[in-house]
């Protein structure tokens, strides 16, 4: 039996403006032959309501901003409130100081792809993200 194509929600919440990041890791992530939905900007409703539609194993949060406490809080907690969060697994990155990544992953991200993370590194953490779901 072959395996489900890990499928993939990019996003980011809130405030950000920027995407260069977003559109990188997506490029990453389709390379190593992972189906990618670009969602752009958007709101934690419409992350959620795109992905469950969607049927993805991941929401990859971009976050530039210095705002990925405030948001990531608002997405994995309507997550748990529509009862996604067990179905879907979360993942953020950006730039993002390494004191917050113990909080992000203690509100319900699997992981957190802090600045600098080689391609490698961030497609294995989609992977395995993926791979929890299943």
């Amino acid at each position: 039996m072959e395996n489900k194509k890990n499928k993939v929600l990019m996003c980011c919440l809130g405030p950000e403006t920027h995407n260069r990041g977003m559109i990188l890791v997506s490029t990453i992530l389709k390379e190593e032959g992972m189906e990618v939905i670009y969602m752009g900007n958007t709101t934690a409703e419409n992350a959620l309501k795109a992905a469950t539609e969607e049927d993805v194993q991941v929401v990859g949060v971009s976050s530039l901003s210095g705002a990925h406490l405030r948001t990531g809080k608002q997405l994995i907690d309507l997550a748990k409130k529509q009862g996604c969060d067990k179905s879907i697994a979360f993942v953020i990155g950006g730039v993002i100081p390494p004191n917050d990544v113990h909080t992000l992953k203690e509100m319900g991200f699997y992981d957190v792809c802090v600045s600098g993370a080689v391609r490698e590194k961030v497609a294995a953490i989609i992977k395995e993200a993926a791979q929890s779901v299943h």
